[in-house]
């Protein structure tokens, strides 16, 4: 027994000899220098995305909204210099998706060492792991994890998971006084096309430093607010009774996987069967979107399959707003983006060049395949079964350069012709001025022509007047209520009693939010519902609703109720109402929870 135990020592102070050997030959050699290949991301909006140091610049795998890139789908950097030819520990943050609640095993992702096959490891890990294979070995330092109901928007806001790697290579994959190739490729998950990574540009990831700790603590702050948040959202729910929120009947009324959904239009037909527009793409950005339409025969409870009215191959349609005339024709007018390059990434007009070469006049168009944005209308004579083709909206005579919208339905006058907002950018060739203007169709949408200014903002000092929702109330007046991204975010209205030909000078109200919806509810009160986007409108988001009882002039914030307010990041909103029979209000409304999107309805008392 005694000699057993003389062996078992032996033999553990062998190994402890020989570790501590293999430590003192062993370098480390910080991680990153500079990156060779990656997928250039221009969106203006994602200049930094967040870890558990702060704030830092990222180099990622390909987005999954970029068909064209998915084939191409590493991203590959170099270490600093090695210092000797010996075993090499090399160390670098970086992040990874966020893995649905579903899967509980993520993509894999193979890493190439100086263009040698080194290991496999795989995305999404919430805890620390090691993978080895041979003599290379990756070692996962957990430090910060998201979760789906928690995590940011997905296409925006790439945080993840973050930690520190540690790669371990043998002597013989490095060279003394050379850096390393190290390239990071995801491999097919059918599952799920979500997966990436991305290496952040930290070279000091071997030290410790005061600026490092103060990014650390910069993120937990952040990450303890959103827990916060989270506690309110869950605090209101079990007191809902108490607050007297119970009374709103909220339910799911579309999802599609991980299909991105927005926003919600709905059109209430002269039968009584409801009708619901969305776009549905792989992404909020992404070149396949289409217009889809669901049909409600029981006044919202129950909706029957898709189907697509709006989907021209490659083209982006945005949204389909529509209503129906007097003569039963449905008309809904669909805008679209085009500006697409060959792969499928979206080349934002400020980050483009080709854009930026073109004339006023050759920036204009009619169809898909031209420049910028546009809008088109199609019609249904049989209650939305069967839809005309596209009737273009040709914008060279009138005061603007290009068009988006509408992001609200058009309204029929007693003339018979129709009405519909949009967004008029650069009028007068002011590129800073995004206006609201109102179109006019005298031929059930096939025409169309310039009418009037809403609301312009020269040189942009106001923050736009963008996303027009009207409404024209039983008094002939059409009220609307306008988006502005000046940085309070307030919803400006104005009004109209001359059919839209002149309109009252546009005044801030005291709601936050964006775009607005307004219907003219039974008694004569307009009801106007918007979103909420947490962080930028308030925490948390959700949907609200505000009332008018003098028929435009004037907005009462006192009267503001929240229809939702459990909503967690940006990507939400947009809704549109109606008022049932039974006097109470349907809003439809888009919002994304747990890495899905969902189209989502409140029944409730105005």
């Amino acid at each position: 027994m005694k000699r057993m135990k003389k062996i078992s020592s032996l033999v553990l102070v062998t190994m402890l000899v020989n570790l501590s050997l293999r430590a003192q030959n062993q370098q480390w050699v910080e991680g990153f220098d500079k990156v060779v290949f990656h997928h250039d991301d221009s969106d203006p909006r994602r200049p930094l995305n967040r870890d558990f140091r702060g704030q830092s610049k990222g180099y990622m795998t390909a987005g999954w909204w970029i068909p064209g890139h998915m084939d191409r789908n590493f991203v590959s950097w170099q270490t600093a210099v090695v210092p000797e030819k010996k075993p090499t520990t090399f160390s670098f943050i970086g992040s990874t998706s966020v893995l649905p609640s579903e899967i509980s095993k993520g993509p894999q992702a193979k890493l190439t060492v100086n263009g040698q096959y080194a290991l496999t490891f795989t995305l999404g890990m919430m805890r620390d792991y090691t993978w080895t294979e041979g003599d290379y070995q990756l070692k996962y330092i957990s430090k910060r994890v998201e979760y789906p109901y928690t995590s940011t928007h997905r296409e925006f806001d790439l945080y993840g998971n973050s930690g520190v790697f540690q790669l371990s290579v043998p002597g013989s994959a490095v060279e003394a006084g050379k850096p390393v190739s190290l390239q990071v490729e995801i491999l097919p998950f059918e599952r799920w096309h979500n997966g990436w990574f991305m290496v952040k540009e930290y070279r000091d990831v071997l030290k410790t430093s005061i600026e490092s700790l103060e990014g650390q603590l910069e993120a937990l702050r952040m990450d303890m607010a959103k827990l916060n948040e989270q506690t309110q959202i869950l605090a209101t729910q079990a007191y809902s009774k108490m607050l007297g929120t119970d009374k709103y009947e909220h339910s799911v009324v579309y999802t599609d996987g991980y299909r991105h959904l927005h926003p919600a239009d709905i059109i209430k037909l002269k039968n009584g069967e409801i009708l619901l527009m969305t776009r549905e793409g792989t992404e909020h950005i992404s070149n396949d979107g289409d217009v889809i339409m669901l049909r409600s025969k029981d006044g919202g409870k129950t909706w029957g399959d898709k189907i697509t009215i709006a989907g021209i191959k490659n083209v982006d349609e945005r949204e389909g707003c529509g209503i129906q005339l007097k003569d039963g024709t449905i008309m809904v007018g669909v805008f679209y983006n085009n500006l697409y390059d060959k792969d499928g990434e979206y080349a934002w007009p400020t980050n483009n060049p080709e854009l930026q070469k073109l004339s006023e006049s050759d920036k204009r168009y009619t169809e898909p395949g031209k420049h910028y944005l546009g809008a088109y209308t199609i019609s249904s004579k049989d209650n939305g079964r069967t839809w005309s083709k596209p009737a273009y909206i040709e914008t060279a005579n009138m005061p603007f350069t290009n068009l988006e919208g509408p992001t609200d339905a058009p309204i029929e006058m007693p003339d018979g012709s129709v009405l519909m907002a949009v967004i008029g950018y650069s009028p007068k060739s002011d590129v800073g001025n995004r206006s609201s203007v109102m179109l006019r169709s005298t031929d059930k949408g096939k025409i169309w022509s310039y009418l009037s200014t809403i609301a312009s903002d020269p040189g942009g000092k106001l923050g736009g007047f963008m996303e027009p929702g009207i409404v024209r109330t039983k008094t002939g007046r059409i009220v609307v209520g306008l988006r502005n991204h000046a940085p309070e975010n307030a919803i400006w209205s104005t009004y109209s009693d001359d059919n839209g030909k002149t309109w009252a000078p546009v005044w801030k109200t005291d709601m936050i939010g964006h775009p607005a919806d307004i219907i003219q509810l039974k008694d004569g009160r307009l009801v106007m519902s918007y979103g909420i986007r947490d962080g930028i409108h308030g925490s948390p988001g959700g949907i609200r609703a505000c009332f008018s009882n003098d028929n435009g002039k004037t907005w009462d914030i006192k009267t503001e109720v929240q229809l939702r307010n459990d909503f967690l990041n940006v990507d939400v909103g947009y809704p549109e109402s109606i008022q049932r029979p039974d006097g109470k209000v349907m809003t439809l409304y888009y919002y994304n929870l747990f890495g899905k999107y969902f189209i989502g309805s409140t029944v409730w008392q105005p």
